[in-house]
Parts: C-alpha cells; structure tokens; sequence
C-alpha cells in the first residue's frame, strides 16, 4: 500500500480544536503537547493504517470506520480511501459522544 496521504476533515479539524482549547483553559503547554501528540499519531497512520479495529456503530457511517484510541483519552474515527487516511472525528473518550455520530 505504500505511504497513504492524511486528510483531516472539516468536522475533525473542529473536534480538534475544541479538544485542544478545553486543555488551553488549563495549559498553555499542555495544549500545546496534546496538538502535537494528536497530530504526531495520525501522521502514523500514514503507515499501516489498518492496525486499528473496525469501529461498530450501527448507521453511523455508509463505510468501513476504523477507531484509533490516542493518548487513551482521545479517539480518531478514519477511513482508508484510496491513496489516503481521511480523519472524520476526533473525540475524547471521557464524554458521551454517540449522538455526535448517529
């Protein structure tokens, strides 16, 4: 398969930000080391990105969405399409997030 492209969806740049920014109340250097923890494990699966297990949610997606657990508190949901990994969501595991992708 090779080197995949990484592309970063608009509604995952948003999760992103917003879990970055709740850290940012607390931290200015904690924010900024999860950003680059965040940001440093999704260019990984640039590599293998079929490490991660299948996520099983029913109708949340018309497509096969893996779940890649980061730092063990925040979670990327991907997709592997053609020549590249597409980020759709990036939550953190401590809140419900369900309804965010029914």
């Amino acid at each position: 398969m090779g080197t995949l492209k990484i592309i970063i969806a608009s509604k995952a740049q948003s999760d992103l930000s917003e879990c970055v920014g709740f850290v940012l109340n607390v931290s200015k250097e904690s924010a900024y080391t999860l950003a680059n923890d965040i940001f440093s494990s999704i260019e990984s699966l640039k590599t293998f990105p079929e490490r991660n297990p299948i996520f099983e949610m029913p109708n949340s997606f018309p497509f096969t969405i893996r779940k890649f657990v980061i730092n063990k508190r925040y979670i990327a949901l991907y997709a592997i399409e053609d020549n590249a990994v597409v980020i759709y969501r990036i939550l953190d595991s401590r809140r419900k997030f369900d309804y965010l992708i029914a």
